[in-house]
């Protein structure tokens, strides 16, 4: 590859819809050069058919919430209207970015499609992320706005208490922002999504790029309610039992009511159902069969990223074709080792330490 190649792979990377006359101006050249210099990386095989479509390897695009984590730990009963000891973490953090994140811990190349502002904390999200290995090309940048922070309070169990979430900068997470990465989301292995972005937002992608797959993460009550008329859109769901309720309509009280809720779901073109009972364990179910996975007991010392943990593990369980079984076990076990260390994401998840905790779960 020629140093000019090299220059025009590297902004069409940047910028998958950049126009010939673009590059051409960008670079000082002509565009019938920029032409010839397309055509010469197309026949080398670094860009695969028309809209520079890079060849690459496969990735999985995460869509979702990327914010700044402020977590406050007390270690006896919290007080409430009172001022209580305890220690203060400032991490990286959002549903999004905690799944990109334990991907890439399990292997999977994955790029992630957040907004994040132009201030301390989103350069923090972005050299951090980056050196995690999360792909953040394509994360909307924009100026004079607060990156999203999130701020806890977790009990003497490692449980949220309260929380507060300034997540304003999503409204600006566009249709058009998302069109102008289309070929880069149509390329996707899967796409995952959480309910932070906005429902116009979530709708075009589930409409536009109907030919992929579509893993859900609910992320709350509140946000969830933006799928309830789509939901039959998502190949894999992964609420609460709360959020459950929410988007069927059905209580949830027993584990036949949450079978109840995994039928509705399925029935409405839901491939795979993952809902989560708490400390109860799992109820989950594809179109053959629903079943309980109990949860194991384990030192909860912070609770927050579990099911971070557990859709990223149901993840690399679809693309390395396990059955519903052994995608639920996984899946259960990231999150158990997730909620072993006070780091919302665990630093030593991998493929191997989850493997090796599976062996642990009856």
């Amino acid at each position: 590859m020629t140093e000019r190649e090299k220059e025009i792979l590297d902004l069409i990377r940047r910028n998958p819809m950049i126009s010939q006359q673009d590059l051409a101006d960008t670079l000082g050249i002509t565009r019938s050069s920029a032409a010839v210099h397309i055509t010469n990386l197309v026949k080398k095989g670094f860009i695969a058919g028309k809209g520079y479509i890079l060849k690459e390897a496969d990735y999985v695009a995460v869509i979702g919430g990327a914010n700044i984590d402020i977590q406050g730990f007390v270690p006896k009963p919290l007080i409430l209207k009172d001022s209580n000891p305890g220690y203060v973490r400032i991490s990286l953090g959002g549903v999004g970015r905690n799944i990109a994140e334990n991907l890439v811990k399990l292997d999977i190349q994955t790029k992630l499609f957040s907004a994040i502002g132009d201030d301390v904390y989103g350069k923090k999200l972005l050299e951090e992320s980056r050196g995690s290995g999360i792909d953040m090309d394509y994360c909307l940048m924009l100026q004079n706005t607060s990156t999203s922070t999130y701020l806890s309070i977790l009990d003497h169990d490692g449980d949220m208490a309260v929380a507060v979430s300034h997540m304003d900068i999503f409204d600006n997470f566009s249709v058009d922002y998302l069109k102008s990465h289309g070929p880069i989301l149509n390329n996707a292995q899967l796409i995952v999504l959480d309910t932070n972005i906005p429902q116009p937002s979530i709708e075009f992608v589930t409409t536009q790029f109907k030919d992929r797959l579509f893993f859900l993460d609910t992320v709350s009550t509140s946000k969830a309610i933006k799928v309830k008329e789509i939901i039959g859109a998502f190949h894999t769901i992964k609420p609460n039992r709360y959020e459950a309720e929410a988007l069927s309509g059905i209580s949830i009280d027993s584990k036949l009511d949450a079978e109840k809720a995994c039928y509705y779901f399925l029935n409405k073109g839901v491939q795979q159902v993952f809902i989560s009972m708490g400390k109860e364990g799992i109820c989950y179910g594809n179109h053959q069969h629903i079943r309980f996975l109990a949860a194991p007991e384990a030192a909860v010392v912070n609770a927050t990223g579990a099911g971070d943990a557990f859709m990223a593990g149901l993840v690399f369980s679809f693309l390395q074709e396990y059955s519903l079984e052994q995608s639920v076990r996984f899946a259960m076990a990231a999150s158990t080792l997730a909620i072993s260390h006070e780091n919302t994401i665990h630093p030593m998840m991998s493929v191997h330490s989850v493997q090796n905790i599976m062996k642990e779960l009856k």
